[in-house]
């Protein structure tokens, strides 16, 4: 036993000389600190960035759906003045399921334009629409439209079976998004009787 505490006594002699251990200031830990804190915050902006971009795409999905079925809410109104077999008697004003004479529906009140269907509610359109009887999935509720006899246009036909006049009808359509964006179109319609 005693020699070989005195082999390590030898070692130590012969060994690399102690250094100083250099007095530590705690500049390694505040710098790690201070790029982790930069990590940190670049990580969060990416993450909003994420998250704004996701808000983004989905909105643009809800009006994309809002706009299909308002489009095919407008298609439906066409077709239904293709079926007509004669010409409807326009009303004055708004019935549900008629057309309307141009300009008689009254714009929403306090409204500073002549454009009827600038900002009319919702339950406006519930009471005066004519509903397109399809739900589309992503949406609040079956979208609606409105017809008005918009315009008759002589042209001076050549065929004796053909009337001379069409009747154009303007079809206005609105749909709802399952995130509340609304789309409203127009389209011009023209027939004969």
């Amino acid at each position: 036993m005693h020699s070989l505490a005195l082999a390590r006594k030898h070692q130590v002699k012969q060994g690399i000389p102690k250094q100083p251990i250099p007095k530590q200031q705690g500049a390694v830990l505040i710098i790690a600190l201070v790029m982790l804190l930069i990590l940190t915050l670049l990580g969060v902006s990416v993450m909003e960035s994420s998250v704004v971009e996701e808000r983004m795409a989905g909105n643009n999905l809800d009006r994309n759906i809002a706009f299909q079925a308002a489009e095919a809410s407008l298609r439906a109104g066409e077709a239904q003045i293709a079926s007509f077999g004669n010409r409807p008697e326009p009303v004055n004003g708004v019935a549900s399921g008629s057309v309307s004479i141009l300009d008689t529906i009254a714009p929403i009140l306090g409204g500073n334009t002549a454009s009827w269907w600038a900002g009319q509610p919702e339950t406006w359109w519930d009471t005066n629409g004519i509903k397109y009887n399809k739900k589309f999935e992503g949406t609040l509720k079956e979208p609606r439209y409105v017809i008005e006899e918009y315009d008759e246009v002589c042209d001076g036909a050549v065929d004796p079976t053909i009337r001379q006049c069409k009747i154009i009808y303007r079809v206005t359509s609105i749909a709802w998004g399952a995130r509340n964006s609304a789309v409203l179109l127009q389209s011009l319609y023209a027939r004969r009787y």
